[in-house]
């Protein structure tokens, strides 16, 4: 019997031989596919971690954005009704201590116009600004909690005092960077306006052309533009010259300089200003009526571009706009807000966050 069993292994020796080879290379095989799908599922879920942890990340520095925004943009508006003070020729104006009511009228005319834009300007300024600081800042806090401590790239991370004076790179602008912005819309209104007298009756029409002049004089100078050279009302030459020698935040601030100056960037500023005009213009059409009187009649269709009114009677509506005390729903919030929720806006975060994060 076991004779036999030796002469079977025997004679098909061949098939045992082959066929182990063929069954062993299938385990190896398999134990190899094995390792490399368990390889492969812990990188998808490295990755989806990674992916998790950068969109929490994400969204963590757009809150602070919008929360650092908000704060800001209280403090500029202040600035601006400070520097623009039209609370203090209305007082004039109502207890008659005016010394020459139609100059004071004249002075509330160009004051309430400049009031206006300087908003619109200024928060649009802010609000871009802010969403590139952030950004690159939350890009750059991601990268450098990637570097082990003992690295050699660990000497490049950005510490917390670099952190908090990049952060006060808009200061300038809530004093002396809205003041020069003030003073330079202030000048181009005075020269638009200056042939208006307080009995000119305008449409609504030449209220918008007053704004688009406005526009369009500001954008003439390239050097005095607020878009094409933003960087003059937001960072002072005393910053740049001071932190020269702090080489991460000289580096981050020729990052947001770069960017500042992009073609991209200034035509979404230029885009958002056009909108801010636009909703001002919007905002005014609601007293503009049959009845000048403010208010819109039920089922009465209105031709605004027929309807006239005095400058006179226009003057308090343009410097109720931005009031002396924030009001919910006057100009300065309801352009905030829109600025806020721009997807234009969040869409330019996203990119400089994902760039500065590799």
């Amino acid at each position: 019997m076991f004779r036999r069993v030796r002469n079977f292994f025997y004679n098909h020796r061949r098939k045992f031989l082959f066929g182990g080879v063929f069954f062993g290379t299938l385990i190896v095989l398999a134990r190899y596919a094995r390792g490399k799908l368990r390889d492969w599922q812990e990188k998808e879920v490295n990755e989806l971690l990674e992916r998790s942890r950068k969109r929490q990340h994400f969204e963590s520095t757009e809150r602070t954005c919008d929360q650092t925004v908000l704060k800001l943009s209280t403090n500029l508006r202040s600035a601006i009704t400070k520097c623009l003070n039209c609370e203090k020729i209305v007082n004039e104006l109502r207890e008659g201590t005016a010394a020459n009511k139609i100059a004071a009228w004249n002075t509330l005319k160009n004051l309430a116009i400049t009031k206006s834009a300087t908003i619109i300007y200024s928060y649009t300024m802010l609000v871009i600004t802010l969403r590139i600081q952030l950004n690159i800042l939350g890009g750059y806090m991601l990268k450098d909690s990637k570097i082990p401590e003992d690295s050699v790239q660990d000497h490049d991370r950005i510490d917390d005092e670099t952190r908090e004076k990049y952060l006060s790179l808009c200061s300038y602008l809530m004093d002396d960077g809205v003041k020069k912005l003030a003073k330079l819309i202030q000048m181009r209104v005075e020269e638009i306006t200056s042939t208006y007298s307080l009995s000119d009756k305008l449409h609504l029409r030449d209220v918008q052309h007053i704004y688009w002049a406005l526009t369009s004089t500001i954008s003439a100078v390239e050097k005095q533009d607020p878009v094409k050279n933003s960087a003059a009302y937001i960072i002072s030459s005393e910053f740049i010259m001071n932190n020269h020698s702090n080489k991460p935040l000289s580096k981050i601030l020729d990052q947001t300089l770069d960017l500042l100056e992009s073609q991209e960037v200034q035509d979404l500023m230029q885009n958002n200003l056009r909108s801010g005009f636009a909703l001002l213009i919007d905002r005014l059409s609601e007293y503009f009526n049959g009845e000048n009187d403010g208010t819109n009649q039920d089922n009465v269709f209105v031709n605004l571009n027929a309807v006239s009114m005095p400058v006179a009677k226009i003057i308090p509506i343009l410097n109720g706009q931005v009031p002396e005390n924030p009001t919910p729903g006057d100009l300065s919030s309801d352009w905030l807000q829109r600025l806020l929720l721009s997807e234009e806006l969040k869409a330019l975060g996203a990119n400089i966050y994902e760039a500065f994060c590799y």
